[in-house]
């Protein structure tokens, strides 16, 4: 392995670590009738989190665990990246992203904001911070994902996906550290209109794009670099249930059994399942292994290639 990807030679490496996350209380979704049962455990939806506090809160929580497992002051960071999708009754979207800052001790390290890509989050808010150290641009990058559902069912999208309230937050810096990910091609593809479909009305619409987005965004990742679908023994993937999972499977050219999701226990943490999904594999992938990480939500899909970094091959 290399620590300069083929294709970013001539720019910084950056590498992801130190990732850390927060719940809100463990829940079990109860069934509302034989049939609905059936259906949760076919798309294997059962646990779930609730929170009673605000979204900066989980965030800060959360950042507080990565900044003392990476040894770093909020002081030393250059750039602080907030990402959420949250629009409930407890956010203030002018506001939070400074509370967060505030509480996480960082209350003079710029931060952006990153949002507008729903569960997909992650993947935009990781191309920001590696872009930004590629370049020189920074040296540190602090990325939290935050969010809490609001007062509707937190089962959508026509049953194939049960709502979870969470935060995750990894540092993405210039530095190799002794455990971590090198971060190599991000490839996103988006469909604006999916919005205006409803899956619970038209669910083949709905299918029918999320597998064309899906594809656009797994070909484009593929053209872009000289590695395959094979170099990729892991997927991590949000916890969506058994029928997305497999619609991206088929769309994207990939082995479902690849795919690793934590969906009975944890349910889908808006864009925080990647990184809480990451650190799941992290104890058993051993140096140079690659992963394929899917940062995915109702019309943005993402594909983001992972090497891992590790002081000693187990």
């Amino acid at each position: 392995m290399t620590d300069a990807h083929p294709d970013l030679t001539c720019l910084h490496s950056a590498y992801l670590h130190s990732a850390a996350w927060a719940f809100g209380r463990k829940r079990t979704w109860t069934a509302s009738s034989p049939e609905a049962a059936e259906r949760l455990a076919h798309e294997r939806l059962e646990g779930y989190y609730e929170a009673d506090v605000p979204p900066w809160q989980l965030a800060a929580d959360s950042a507080a665990e990565t900044l003392k497992r990476a040894g770093v002051e909020p002081t030393d960071l250059d750039l602080v990246i907030y990402a959420s999708e949250s629009t409930d009754s407890r956010v203030d979207l002018s506001r939070d992203p400074d509370r967060f800052a505030m509480a996480a001790g960082a209350e003079t390290v710029p931060l952006l904001g990153a949002t507008a890509n729903v569960c997909a989050n992650f993947g935009a808010a990781l191309r920001i911070a590696r872009n930004a150290i590629q370049v020189g641009d920074a040296r540190r990058v602090l990325l939290v994902t935050t969010d809490v559902w609001d007062d509707r069912s937190r089962l959508v999208d026509a049953g194939t996906c049960l709502m979870s309230d969470a935060a995750a937050s990894v540092l993405v810096t210039a530095d190799r550290p002794d455990e971590g990910w090198l971060v190599g091609d991000i490839h996103s593809a988006t469909d604006h209109a999916m919005h205006d479909v409803d899956p619970a009305v038209d669910t083949i619409a709905m299918v029918r794009r999320t597998a064309g987005g899906m594809r656009r965004a797994a070909e484009g990742f593929f053209a872009s670099h000289r590695l395959r679908r094979e170099d990729y023994p892991r997927i991590v993937v949000g916890n969506v249930g058994l029928t997305v999972l497999r619609v991206l499977a088929a769309a994207g050219g990939l082995d479902l059994g690849r795919m690793v999701t934590q969906t009975a226990q944890n349910g889908h943490c808006f864009a925080a399942d990647v990184i809480v999904n990451l650190a799941e594999i992290e104890p058993e992938a051993r140096h140079g292994d690659r992963v394929l990480a899917l940062s995915t939500g109702h019309n943005y899909w993402t594909c983001v290639g992972l090497q891992r970094v590790a002081e000693q091959t187990r």
